[in-house]
């Protein structure tokens, strides 16, 4: 197979058919004249779904649903709806593919003529309860006291296609209660066989556009003029999806074009959750009957790491910090937001009642030695929003990822089309950067209201909205832009016709097919036993070796909640409280404090102190905080503080195990079956996988082993050998990087039909590829470095002898 092909030929090619979505990309725009006589031809084609025989039969619907109780709403409702069905039948005759479901409840409230599987009286009774359930999500907004922009911190901000659907789901939610309620939950079948008689294709959310009062006065909603930030792919088969990954992850599965998408849904392990009332209430019960303990109080029993840090003795701090660029690369689950779109305050304990039912506080114990009740009389909670309720259906609560679930570095070039326009300079292929202290940094951004620096120390504009959650990330965004902008001036100067589309595309290419290499060769090697390496098929193939052929159109490669928001966070555990720095020497140049810098930037502007660089030769001249049960004094007390100002933030270990509670997963017993542990009926069958005092510990805080939170039963396995996890969090970990590989089509050393990949000799030139290697050629101190990037303990070798990416096999 044969990379992407910029040559004369092609050029010449698309000169007869510049309406080649792929030629339009890669070789020059049409002629203006050219552009008009297509936009006329398009414009002949809209008129045609405005018929107006069609609009009389509009009207005759409209007027007899208003006849028969609907009133003068419900018609001007129709009126709309119908009028969108229009559009997209008349889409679907051009063989288009939209990519969000119509709101078909929506829909369902004003079509008459459905099948008649489900009789008149419950659609009826579906109808009312999804008018009651809208009605009472927009009488709810007096609740949600405005709150101004930057006063709640949040890593989690949503987007304003996310906003759409928080309401889609808000009102399915709700009209389900109503439904289950009164009927039971026998109801759900019909009322989504309702749904799913509609056989309109996806389309935006009607819904979210005709209750505009939901939408955020941020950017993320109101995108510049004329500018469509998650727009859907014309066609899965257009030449271009050959060879270009979308930035929004649309048509990676032609089969499936918005699986594992930005703005989809997580995946369930064991197909189903675990609420209190299974759909959608947090669980807060033992199966003893006793209430669950508070996270905050599991926190401070079983995860504090007390005065004596437990370090890696092998394993440095960078591998924690690659880790979490994974994770912001893969994982962004968005919080609920007010109606108004601005984030939610669930700082008070009242706050589900007062504010909205989207908070979740945590309270803390009356004895709490940093998060102290508020006064004599009022308790303390730690702040919570729920994650963001993106269903589409009547039935359970359902979380979604606004980020690609893709390995496809949406953490350096966006996962919509706006964030990938903000970071580009559209000048020949390269990434913006900031050159204004000296060095290079990515582009700051005076508009970031998360950020607590202030004027000059910004924060900073990347693919992902969380590049300034803490220092330690910024070397590594610097870097990988850096890295971008270096092969993008060599492409330019072998390749001088190519245009800025085509040399950052080229590179893009590149660049994600060394972070697979990357994570596949030298994290995951690093963090998983080789039985589950090799169980999983997770090692990459030597230079030579062939092509990989697993790819595998039936495997969903979206996340998976119990890897989202359990096991994958068990790298807080590796995080220190201090962030060295060093220099070329190995000399110590102080460290900064992870608590007092949570949005905080300032760090990365201390010329004096080495920037960034010297901050990546301190996580890889460090050790990491072994992987285990406890976390340090930042992760647990002061997240998102605000400096000077204690107990302003949160606890992430509390936050994290009830974030399990609020996804739904089930409890940790329910997933040893799928890994092949034995059933746990009492505290003793934990013996092959717990240690004694670790079990003791659970006991101090669960009634019963059937209770252990995910998330806690995870970090306290003990460790398989040759590995950093126990085992059912290493299954965990191993599926989700297996449908990662097997279920991308874009996957570096796949071969597959009809997809243009890398050539042999381009994939044995990624093979080569050494994490150490770009980070020599990408900052000025470092001259030798760790052979093994990630091994405390490595020989140091000169960075002249680590091999270049070869671009002869790729030009």
């Amino acid at each position: 197979m044969d990379y992407i092909n910029f040559n004369a030929e092609g050029m010449n090619g698309c000169a007869e058919k510049k309406n080649n979505i792929f030629c339009s990309t890669f070789y020059p725009k049409m002629t203006q004249k050219e552009k008009c006589s297509q936009e006329k031809a398009q414009d002949e084609d809209d008129e045609e779904y405005e018929d107006e025989d069609d609009e009389d039969e509009d009207a005759i619907q409209c007027n007899a649903m208003s006849r028969e109780g609907g009133g003068q709403k419900a018609w001007k409702f129709c009126a709309v709806i119908l009028r969108a069905l229009s559009l997209v039948e008349w889409v679907n005759k051009r063989r288009r593919i939209m990519p969000f479901v119509v709101p078909t409840f929506l829909v369902l409230l004003f079509v008459p003529a459905l099948r008649a599987t489900v009789n008149d009286t419950t659609r009826k009774i579906v109808q009312d309860a999804l008018f009651d359930a809208l009605n009472s999500v927009d009488s709810a907004t007096g609740l949600e006291p405005s709150v101004p922009d930057g006063a709640i911190v949040s890593s989690q901000v949503a987007n304003a296609e996310s906003k759409k659907l928080q309401f889609t789901g808000d009102v399915l939610e709700v009209a389900t209660q109503f439904l289950v309620k009164k009927y039971g939950v026998g109801i759900l079948t019909d009322a989504n066989e309702v749904l799913a008689e509609l056989s309109a294709p996806e389309s935006a959310s009607f819904l979210s556009q005709l209750r505009t009062k939901r939408q955020s006065s941020s950017d993320y909603s109101n995108p510049p003029s004329g500018q469509v930030c998650q727009g859907p792919p014309k066609s899965c088969f257009d030449p271009v999806h050959d060879r270009i990954r979308s930035i929004t992850g649309y048509c990676n599965n032609r089969d499936k074009a918005t699986q594992a998408n930005a703005v989809t849904p997580i995946r369930r392990l064991l197909g189903t959750t675990s609420y209190s009332d299974s759909l959608q209430a947090i669980r807060n019960a033992s199966v003893t009957g006793s209430p669950l303990p508070s996270t905050r109080l599991i926190s401070n029993k079983l995860h504090d790491e007390g005065s004596t840090p437990n370090f890696s003795p092998s394993v440095n701090h960078l591998h924690m910090q690659i880790g979490q660029f994974i994770a912001h690369d893969i994982i962004f689950m968005p919080s609920s937001v007010a109606k108004d779109g601005s984030n939610l305050n669930c700082t008070s304990c009242s706050s589900p009642t007062t504010v909205s039912t989207n908070c979740a506080p945590i309270p803390a114990p009356s004895d709490d030695k940093y998060f102290t009740p508020v006064s004599k009389t009022e308790a303390r909670c730690i702040r919570l929003t729920r994650a963001l309720n993106g269903q589409s259906g009547f039935g359970v609560r359902t979380q979604i990822d606004q980020n690609t679930h893709y390995l496809d570095m949406s953490v350096v070039y966006g996962s919509s089309d706006c964030e990938a326009q903000n970071v580009r300079s559209f000048s020949n292929g390269l990434l913006k950067t900031y050159t204004g202290m000296g060095y290079a940094l990515p582009p700051q951004t005076k508009n970031d209201t998360n950020c607590q620096s202030k004027n000059p120390y910004y924060c900073f504009t990347v693919g992902d909205f969380r590049n300034c959650l803490h220092p330690g990330l910024l070397p590594l965004h610097t870097v990988f832009i850096k890295e971008h902008n270096r092969l993008a001036v060599k492409v330019k100067s072998a390749r001088s016709s190519w245009n800025d589309e085509q040399i950052y595309q080229f590179v893009r290419s590149i660049m994600v097919a060394q972070w697979q290499h990357i994570v596949y060769n030298e994290y995951l090697p690093k963090l998983l036993s080789d039985k589950y390496l090799t169980d999983f098929k997770l090692k990459t193939m030597k230079p030579g070796s062939g092509s990989f052929r697993g790819y595998d159109t039936g495997m969903n490669a979206a996340l998976s909640g119990e890897f989202a928001a359990a096991a994958f966070r068990f790298g807080h555990s590796q995080s220190r409280q201090d962030f060295a720095r060093q220099d070329a020497t190995n000399k110590s140049l102080g460290a900064y404090d992870l608590g007092y810098n949570i949005f905080y930037s300032d760090q990365v502007y201390q010329k004096s102190l080495g920037g960034t660089e010297t901050m990546l030769m301190g996580l890889i001249k460090t050790a990491a905080m072994q992987v285990d049960r406890y976390f340090s004094f930042p992760i647990r007390n002061q997240l998102f503080e605000i400096r000077g100002q204690n107990a302003s933030g949160v606890d992430l270990i509390a936050v994290n195990i009830m974030r399990g509670r609020d996804v739904g997963l089930l409890p940790y017993v329910k997933y040893r079956d799928i890994v092949g542990l034995p059933k746990v009926q009492n505290w003793n069958d934990l013996a092959s996988t717990f240690t004694a005092g670790n079990i003791a510990a659970l006991k101090t805080v669960y009634a019963d082993p059937a209770d252990i939170d995910l998330y806690s039963g995870l970090v306290m396995e003990t460790p398989i050998s040759g590995g950093q996890l126990g085992p059912t969090a290493s299954w965990i970990v191993a599926e989700q990087f297996r449908a990662l590989k097997t279920g991308d089509r874009f996957y570096y050393e796949n071969q597959v039909q009809n997809t243009v990949g890398f050539t042999q000799d381009q994939i044995d030139a990624i093979r080569r590829v050494k994490l150490a290697k770009i980070f020599c050629e990408n900052t000025d101190i470092i001259t030798n470095i760790n052979v093994d990037v990630f091994d405390l303990n490595s020989n140091q070798v000169s960075c002249s002898s680590i091999p270049d990416i070869d671009l002869k096999w790729f030009l």
